[in-house]
């Protein structure tokens, strides 16, 4: 009995979760709230995001469920999330504005005396074939390590810097070192395409060699800058070092424990020291939105509706497919019906872009968890598709412009509730429609255009203050207690 309680209980908060909706409500593209909220049903989502441009329009952007699922904090539009290997198009469009400036060779050999990382620390080469790598091959996966057949070392933190007697986890650098001294290549460079997380580590080194900054200052300041972009930044292993406006991240239900990559030793959760965030910055370690991520794929979608950061010719380069894999060009995949994509996904997230060419339409999503069997990706990617065909028309404001007379009811911090806890009065700082449901999810309360609640004669404990508009549409979540 008491494990069916349980389980009303958690499928219950769990389906208050995810109505929990805040961004623009845009009735002509409510079916994209239907089939967000399904998905995180199904799949045990705690948060989420969806937008999507027309015609180099922002027309759709909304938060979802809970960015932390203990405050009850929702999922605002203009919250960061971690994006995995949606990492890797920030570095292929950074290394096509070198290109572009002719800083960057594309058929440049990478190591060796004559490479572009001719440095003393890269000259310690186990296998000769090394030094055959060049920028392209990195940028296509061609650069001979196969992950299926000798492991990715992005997950490999502790052992790495055991051998190589640093203290854990190492830094980018010294895991390239590792990999040149102590591995030999899984098949010679540029005869095969295998998905490479080290190859994009070792891209964002040559992006600091070429232009004297760091990875991250570089990125910064010749493309997210110059796009608008000020929220995305590279993210950090732990929790007590998240960024302002981050979600928190939760591993699937009954996920076991990792070793630190501190101490391999100490079990700890995979999405908060697992694995080493900090040095995967050129291939899984960015934080961002899903409007700074459009704000990206705009300026590279090659559409004549928002000017793009690189030239035609360009894009064109970045995004013809390798003849080892009709799907993938230079950091985004590609197909023969003019869509460009990526996915990213980590314990603890699961992302997307897309570019739908004969549509002029790009999307992004961002969940901050991911399923055990992966399914979720899936999904994920089907989930626009299956909705646009019953779309008939799309608005024509513009959330990317501040001057867009649509009044985004992202409200955080708006409404004021209080005292909290209290003895009898919830107070609320502006008229609201409220509603007081308690820890199962049943309603307790429900009041229109109220700024009090009386909770006298209610038990003491905790409830949920969900406040609406007058559309039904979830503007605010808070927890409160009642002494």
């Amino acid at each position: 009995m008491k494990t069916n309680l349980l389980s009303v209980i958690l499928v219950t908060m769990l389906a208050i979760s995810t109505k929990a909706q805040t961004g623009v409500y845009v009735p002509q593209l409510a079916k994209f709230d239907t089939a967000m909220r399904n998905l995180m049903t199904t799949y045990n989502v705690p948060g989420g995001q969806l937008a999507i441009t027309y015609q180099g329009r922002l027309v759709y952007n909304r938060g979802f469920g809970f960015a932390n699922t203990t405050t009850q904090d929702s999922v605002y539009p203009k919250d960061i999330f971690r994006i995995a290997s949606l990492s890797k198009p920030v570095t292929g469009v950074a290394c096509m504005k070198l290109f572009e400036q002719g800083l960057l060779d594309l058929n440049a050999r990478v190591f060796g005396p004559n490479g572009i990382l001719n440095d003393a620390i890269y000259q310690n080469i186990l296998d000769p074939r090394d030094t055959a790598i060049t920028v392209r091959m990195l940028l296509q996966h061609r650069g001979g390590w196969d992950r299926n057949i000798s492991g990715d070392p992005m997950f490999n933190a502790y052992n790495i810097a055991t051998t190589m007697g640093v203290s854990s986890p190492p830094s980018p650098s010294v895991v390239i070192q590792y990999m040149l001294a102590h591995k030999m290549l899984d098949f010679t460079p540029g005869t095969q395409s295998k998905y490479s997380n080290v190859g994009y580590c070792v891209l964002g080194r040559v992006i600091e060699k070429i232009t004297g900054q760091t990875y991250e200052a570089y990125v910064r300041d010749n493309i997210l800058t110059p796009l608008g972009i000020t929220s995305t930044k590279l993210g950090f292993n732990l929790l007590s070092n998240q960024l302002p406006d981050e979600v928190n991240y939760y591993d699937y239900p009954g996920a076991p424990l990792a070793s630190s990559v501190y101490n391999n030793s100490s079990a700890v959760p995979w999405p908060y020291g697992g694995f080493n965030l900090e040095f995967m910055d050129a291939h899984g370690g960015w934080v961002a939105s899903c409007e700074d991520l459009l704000k990206l794929v705009c300026a590279f979608d090659r559409f004549n509706t928002r000017p793009d950061i690189l030239l035609p010719a360009t894009i064109d380069t970045m995004v013809k497919a390798s003849v080892y894999d009709p799907n993938y060009g230079c950091g985004i995949a590609v197909n023969a019906n003019n869509n460009w994509w990526h996915l990213g996904s980590l314990p603890g997230t699961s992302s997307e872009i897309v570019r739908n060419g004969n549509s002029k339409l790009n999307w992004a999503i961002l969940f901050n968890t991911r399923d055990q069997a992966g399914n979720i990706n899936s999904a994920m990617d089907n989930l626009v598709w299956n909705v646009l065909p019953s779309i008939t028309s799309w608005p024509s404001f513009d959330l990317f412009s501040n001057t867009t007379d649509i009044n985004e009811p992202d409200i955080r911090n708006v409404i004021n509730i209080y005292p909290n806890p209290t003895n009898n009065q919830l107070n609320f700082s502006a008229q609201t429609n409220v509603e007081l449901r308690n820890t199962i999810g049943q309603l307790v309360l429900n009041k229109k255009g109220t700024n009090f609640l009386d909770l006298t004669g209610q038990p003491a404990g905790i409830y949920f203050v969900i406040l609406t508009d007058d559309k039904g549409q979830v503007l605010q979540r808070s927890k409160v207690m009642k002494e």
